[in-house]
């Protein structure tokens, strides 16, 4: 019997690319899987906004579980996400952030290799497009040589093993590293080095079977001074582990860090800011500032 999977959706003020997101999932060639929808509104106009959404994904696809869980508080997305996975029945989980989209063999090409591999946790590659449908940035892992356990921690201390819809985990081995962490910014950093400290067995599976959305000019917690200083933070729990890293890697995450910065500066218009923190990635390191700027499309 093939395995049954959780695909875990916190949704906040999205409707219509909710509806999208949901169906992507129906499109899947793996069919054993339920989907677990968490509203984190926590308000009565956007809870009925998404109870319509929820009413007609029911009426097109019948055949498919459907949980619809309503936060009575605004949650985060951290926290919103555990409330889905303590409600999820399956072998497997996975995320779906409401505004990307499967595609179409995206469970099955990752459950074969699961089961393949026997890993604990895995990860694709990740595209990034704006929402004109061009694409925005490619995170292609192809530098992952080895999954032993020192190695991943380096790749994820410089590259960030991440992106949530790219992420499957055991449901058990989710459940005994503790789950997300309560923090909305990184929070999937912080769990998959949580998931790699505790010694899981780990598989990449090349090639991108999601698509991921970069919205220009949205607020929220992903941008603004939320976003500066989640960044921060990132950046202080990085450097408590600086001692594992060579000192061209400790300089590689440096550049990048304020490279970050400087973009997220950006998109909110403080350029002066976003001057600074440039020149500060460029002086840590010309040649990593130079190749950070071609892989950011």
């Amino acid at each position: 019997m093939q395995p049954s999977v959780s695909i875990i959706v916190a949704t906040y003020k999205r409707d219509k690319i909710l509806l999208r997101a949901l169906k992507s999932i129906a499109a899947q060639t793996y069919k054993n899987y339920e989907i677990i929808l968490v509203d984190d509104n926590a308000d009565s106009e956007w809870n009925s906004r998404v109870s319509e959404v929820v009413e007609q994904f029911k009426a097109l696809y019948p055949e498919i579980t459907l949980k619809y869980i309503v936060n009575e508080k605004n949650q985060g997305s951290a926290k919103t996400r555990n409330i889905g996975i303590d409600a999820s029945r399956g072998d497997f989980i996975t995320f779906l952030d409401d505004d990307d989209i499967y595609l179409p063999e995206n469970l099955q090409k990752q459950i074969d290799n699961m089961t393949e591999t026997d890993a604990d946790f895995g990860l694709t590659d990740l595209d990034l497009y704006y929402e004109d449908e061009t694409l925005c940035e490619r995170r292609i892992r192809s530098f992952i040589e080895s999954t032993e356990k020192d190695d991943l921690i380096k790749y994820h201390l410089k590259h960030h093993l991440a992106g949530t819809d790219t992420m499957i985990f055991k449901k058990p081995y989710l459940e005994a590293i503790g789950k997300f962490d309560p923090i909305d910014i990184g929070d999937e950093f912080y769990l998959m080095f949580k998931a790699i400290e505790n010694g899981g067995k780990f598989t990449y599976l090349p090639g991108c079977f999601v698509k991921a959305y970069v919205h220009k000019g949205e607020g929220g917690l992903s941008s603004g001074d939320g976003k500066i200083e989640g960044e921060n933070l990132l950046h202080e729990f990085k450097k408590k582990h600086f001692d594992a890293l060579s000192p061209s890697d400790r300089k590689y995450i440096v550049t990048r860090h304020f490279a970050v910065i400087a973009f997220a500066e950006l998109r909110r218009k403080h350029y002066l800011s976003f001057f600074s923190n440039s020149l500060k990635s460029f002086f840590t390191s010309p040649v990593n500032c130079i190749k950070l700027l071609k892989e950011h499309k």
